[in-house]
């Protein structure tokens, strides 16, 4: 891997090697996005495209999905990390309402794209 990118997922190599991982290739993960009503949610699809995720991750507040990035590393699995309205590269709400139930509605828009044969949500 190129030592001077600067993409968003530079760092894995270097956080799988923290954990005393070793990756024979960079991880396959890619940033996707579901529009809904009031906006957009993004987050990291970890795995081979062909497999739907076994989990879902979400953060707390004042974070976002690459707070997951150690553990999805550490499992080997396909998952999806979600960036919650209003975080990371989801967008922000015009209402400001980041209670639990637009949240939660934004969210299943992206699991039912992403992620609809998940066996577990985790947060």
């Amino acid at each position: 891997m190129d030592p001077h990118r600067t993409d968003e997922f530079a760092l894995l190599p270097e956080n799988a090697a923290e954990l005393g991982l070793e990756l024979p290739a960079p991880p396959t993960v890619r940033r996707v996005r579901t529009e809904h009503v009031g906006g957009h949610t993004s987050a990291l699809l970890w795995g081979d495209t062909s497999r739907s995720p076994r989990l879902v991750f979400l953060h707390g507040g004042a974070q976002n999905a690459h707070t997951w990035d150690s553990v999805v590393l550490a499992l080997g699995v396909p998952a999806l990390a979600v960036d919650l309205p209003g975080h990371g590269h989801s967008s922000w709400r015009d209402d400001g309402d980041y209670s639990p139930w637009p949240n939660a509605e934004a969210v299943a828009h992206a699991v039912r794209r992403w992620a609809p044969r998940a066996e577990a949500v985790v947060g």
